[in-house]
């Protein structure tokens, strides 16, 4: 009996102590000793995925290899997982990832990691893949998606709804117009797309941007083939992205226009020197001539000079009828190179024409000049009859006028036999180390000549 009541006692100082730690009763006893004091049973939350240092674009030339890497911070294990293209990298899972010897075709790989804990994931930014060397490769733009939106991004994560002229401005950017989305895009060299310009939200709006020029002091000139104002067919957009509509009379300084005399004409094409002149170049009617969707109108180029002077610069002369300009480009010297049915022209300072591409030896969408004064063709094959050109080639014009072919996708150099070659070019720009930008397709091709 005596161990049962021992044993009942030390039961319930047992069961006693249990209460106690449970926090359901206070300890204590009779000899009025102080509580216990528990521990802190409550366990700390477990800090999520952090990350410190974000992966970085990577430039690496053909047959290296790239490495990525991501500094993440956070309680408990971190687990990685690595992308590319929005395909998650089969066993690339730690905090670094290096890629297998890289071609050409790589260039524009968008690359990101994910890295998670117990607590949470974290995603990092989206960078690019750039791979160097005498090739083609895409700098930007994805593959056209049927209904696809327009969207900002690095390399082949960013979309255009239609890649359209380009220019390169003084920081060393490229400047877009995407028509179809009436808006104006720019691209760094390392393949970032923003919206510099997104026409419809703007005031005045861009309607239908058709080509591009870069001015003095960041000012970019944007030539638009629709709006809603019949006078207005120019856009002037400042280092700060004001936009202001530059009306025809002003642009054209052609006293004509307001009395009538001519018909409000079309802006076809615009171009900008180092001087700070811009050149623009327009199809008009004379009242009592024929309209119709298959005549051409005449084709005027002014040039605007920086001290407020309008010279006109190139115009079909009497009743002859010269095709519209569809392109243009000016050299250092005043040179002024154009694009229209003759095919590439030369316009001498004095005014003196000379053909260097006859339209019956290529069908040329673009031009763009370099710095040693090469000028650059971009083609498309001709509709339905044989070219003596090659088919889809860049041609490039020394400045002795000696034609030649710069790059051919279907030549015997294996570097320029990309998939991704633009088939339909809208446009040409060249950068201070003598590389061809081409674009069309949905995207930009970056090209680096032998």
């Amino acid at each position: 009996m005596k161990n049962l009541t021992t044993r009942f006692i030390r039961g319930g100082a047992l069961a006693s102590g249990l209460l106690c730690l449970a926090g359901i009763t206070a300890c204590g006893g009779d000899d009025d000793t102080a509580p216990v004091k528990l521990p802190d049973m409550v366990a700390q939350a477990q800090a999520a995925a952090v990350i410190g240092a974000q992966p970085t674009t990577q430039s690496v030339a053909a047959g290296q290899s790239a490495t990525f890497s991501v500094a993440a911070s956070g309680s408990g294990t971190l687990k990685y997982q690595w992308w590319r293209n929005g395909v998650e990298i089969p066993g690339a899972t730690n905090a670094s990832y290096t890629t297998t010897a890289v071609t050409l075709a790589d260039s524009g790989d968008v690359f990101s990691v994910a890295v998670r804990n117990d607590a949470g994931a974290v995603t990092s930014n989206a960078v690019a893949l750039q791979v160097e060397g005498i090739g083609a490769r895409v700098l930007a733009g994805g593959a056209i998606v049927p209904g696809r939106a327009q969207t900002d991004g690095v390399g082949k994560q960013a979309y255009f709804l239609s890649a359209g002229a380009i220019a390169n401005d003084a920081a060393g950017n490229l400047l877009l117009v995407d028509t179809q989305n009436k808006s104006v895009r720019k691209i760094t060299p390392a393949g970032v797309v923003t919206t510099q310009i997104a026409g419809p939200k703007t005031t005045p709006a861009l309607q239908f941007p058709r080509d591009i020029a870069a001015g003095l002091d960041g000012v970019t000139y944007v030539t638009d083939g629709i709006n809603e104002s019949p006078s207005i067919y120019a856009f002037k957009i400042a280092a700060d992205n004001v936009i202001s509509a530059i009306p025809t009379v002003a642009t054209l300084g052609d006293p004509a226009l307001a009395s009538g005399v001519i018909v409000p004409p079309v802006v076809t094409a615009i171009a900008a020197d180092g001087a700070g002149n811009v050149y623009v170049a327009s199809e008009v009617a004379r009242p009592g001539e024929p309209e119709c969707s298959s005549c051409f109108k005449r084709a005027i180029v002014r040039k605007f000079g920086k001290d407020g002077s309008v010279t006109i610069v190139l115009e079909s002369l009497g009743s002859s009828v010269m095709g519209g300009v569809t392109d243009m480009a000016v050299d250092k010297n005043g040179n002024l190179f154009v694009v229209n049915d003759k095919g590439i022209q030369k316009v001498d300072a004095s005014g003196v024409k000379t053909t260097l591409v006859g339209a019956d030896q290529a069908f040329i969408k673009a031009i763009a000049l370099d710095a040693g004064g090469k000028l650059y063709f971009a083609t498309e094959p001709f509709s339905g009859r044989q070219s003596p050109w090659p088919v889809n080639a860049i041609g490039k014009i020394a400045p002795d006028g000696k034609v030649s072919v710069a790059a051919d996708p279907n030549g015997s150099d294996a570097r320029f036999k990309s998939a991704a070659w633009i088939t339909q070019p809208a446009g040409l720009a060249t950068d201070a180390a003598g590389a061809l930008y081409v674009s069309g397709n949905g995207r930009v091709l970056k090209l680096v000549l032998p």
